[in-house]
């Protein structure tokens, strides 16, 4: 093999007798030699595209002397010929004694000074062999042959198209009237293909290699996915448990509280002693409890922020692109989390189902008129409180939405179960659960000042306490469940979920939706305040003018 510094150069006198086939090969480009004043070759060069030369090591041509500038020439191809540039040098470029402008054609052969150093470029056409220096009176060596080689002249001799030269060169098997340099070229084609050959096998084993680390990745973002959404799971339904296990005993421990208070009173009626102080043990307990219980909800937390965790390394091994499809599903996947629901078990459909729902309330002014009534008497700050208070997710501020537009003289129709009343829509019988007195006109479809239920504040707490016990018992802690029980109050729906096992992995909505065929009013109930939770989340986005619902916290306004 030769290096980049040998040209192959024939003879230009033939031989006695000439082959009618023989191929002078010619390296197209520069030949550039670095001579002293004396025509002394200091160095040589072949370009294929030019070169540039100067005193700094990053040009093609590294000039060590202090007359010369960092980067101090150029010479490029341009308009089918070549051009030498001053780069702004210190010193200049001379052809023979002239100082050069910044840009001029070269004539090949040429020979250039740079700046005031003795040093020369002898720049020829590549093929030539060097000029030995200057010798004004003797004339240019003319240049080597043209690009019409004596393998052409002989191809037009033999009559041979460019496709036969081409299967001549090319084929297997060497014809047998091959001249001599037409077996040289030939054996420079093989070695060429042997290289290539070689090239190509190596980028065929690293992209083979490339391929099965790809595989691998694949595999094991597979496995690393799938172990990542199991843990998650694991850990959400461990939270569920436990946040029914707190909801209960923080209802029993308000109940005991209650009772304990009353028969304080009674027994500081009767001043009986002994009893007074057993019951104070019993305070003390129950004072206990509530700190331990205290205790377990911070650790449900922590529990919760543990589970986020896991959801994130879940979703950071799947490819997503931010898009207003994937923010929208990415708003439905935060409220499903907030209400309690497994988001990483979200039915298939259940994306596109929300989407139609909120179609819907883009379609009517109801959802604007109800939130302008929420903000404008200050009802959220009261909601969001009463939730708080009893551990319940806070989007369930949007069930009054749906059952009165938030409006606390509502009146509902009268049913087999009686009348509902009020912004939350209680029944008389509800109401009287959880401390609401309801008046003489409970029976009637009436406005009535003497029942408590129209008082926005207390029906608030003592919906938030109904909403709680349907959480903690029935529903298993999902806030769909939850939506669900609250519209049919004590009708089948209840008895369906309280045929499902009685643990949180095994009774939650995805399931009871793939189990039931529900009545279309609860369906559209749920799917009508889960939609309107999400609008919440990002008013503006859904084309709404009304301020998220859940930022609403600053001091209520009287009622």
């Amino acid at each position: 093999m030769q290096d980049d510094k040998t040209v192959f150069k024939p003879s230009l006198s033939p031989p006695a007798v000439q082959d009618a086939d023989r191929t002078v090969i010619f390296r197209s480009g520069l030949r550039v030699f670095v001579q002293d004043s004396t025509g002394r070759t200091l160095k040589d060069y072949h370009f294929a595209e030019g070169f540039t030369a100067g005193r700094a090591h990053d040009n093609s041509v590294v000039l060590e002397s202090g007359d010369i500038s960092r980067h101090h020439l150029e010479v490029k191809q341009e308009q089918g010929g070549w051009w030498l540039v001053d780069l702004n040098s210190a010193n200049g470029v001379f052809i023979g004694d002239e100082r050069m402008e910044q840009k001029a054609r070269l004539a090949l052969p040429t020979r250039v000074r740079v700046g005031n150093a003795e040093i020369f470029l002898q720049i020829q056409a590549a093929g030539r062999e060097p000029a030995k220096g200057p010798s004004p009176n003797k004339a240019p060596t003319p240049p080597a042959p043209s690009s019409v080689t004596l393998t052409q002249q002989a191809a037009e001799k033999h009559h041979l198209s460019k496709e036969a030269v081409r299967n001549r060169l090319m084929s297997q098997e060497e014809a047998e009237d091959a001249g001599e340099y037409t077996r040289m070229v030939r054996t420079l084609i093989r070695e060429d293909r042997v290289i290539r050959s070689k090239k190509y096998n190596k980028w065929i084993t690293v992209l083979a290699v490339l391929f099965l680390v790809a595989g691998g990745m694949a595999v094991y973002q597979r496995i690393a996915l799938s172990n990542a959404r199991a843990l998650a799971i694991d850990l959400f339904y461990d939270i569920k448990t436990l946040e029914v296990s707190l909801s209960r005993a923080e209802i029993t421990i308000e109940s005991s509280a209650e009772v304990l208070e009353q028969t304080v009173k009674t027994v500081a009626q009767e001043k009986l002693k002994a009893e007074q102080e057993r019951i104070k043990a019993e305070q003390a307990k129950v004072a206990a409890e509530s700190l331990r219980l205290a205790e377990e909800r911070k650790r449900l937390q922590r529990m919760k922020v543990k589970y986020q965790e896991y959801v994130k390394e879940a979703e950071s091994l799947r490819i997503r692109f931010l898009s207003p499809a994937r923010y929208e599903e990415e708003l439905i996947v935060r409220v499903a989390r907030e209400f309690g629901e497994s988001e990483l078990e979200l039915p298939e459909d259940f994306v596109e189902e929300v989407k139609r729902y909120i179609k819907y309330w883009q379609s009517t002014p109801r959802i604007g008129q109800a939130m302008a009534a929420l903000e404008g008497n200050g009802y959220a700050p009261m909601i969001l409180a009463a939730l708080e208070k009893e551990g319940l997710p806070p989007h369930f501020i949007y069930l009054p939405l749906q059952e009165s537009g938030y409006d606390r003289m509502a009146v509902g129709p009268e049913t087999r179960f009686g009348i509902a009343k009020g912004a939350w829509q209680l029944l008389a019988s509800t109401g009287e659960d959880f401390g609401l007195k309801s008046g003489p006109l409970a029976a009637t479809r009436e406005y009535d000042e003497q029942d408590q239920r129209f008082d926005f504040d207390r029906a608030t707490r003592a919906g938030a306490k109904y909403l709680k016990l349907i959480y903690g018992t029935e529903a298993q802690a999902s806030g769909l469940l939850v939506i669900a029980s609250y519209n049919y109050g004590q009708n089948r729906v209840k008895e369906m979920i309280r045929k499902m096992p009685d643990n949180p992995r095994d009774r939650n909505f995805w399931k009871f939706i793939r189990q039931y065929q529900i009545p279309k009013e609860t369906y559209d109930y749920v799917f009508y305040i889960f939609s309107a939770a999400v609008i919440g989340e990002d008013p503006k986005y859904f084309g709404f003018k009304f301020a998220p619902p859940l930022l609403l916290k600053e001091t209520p306004k009287p009622v």
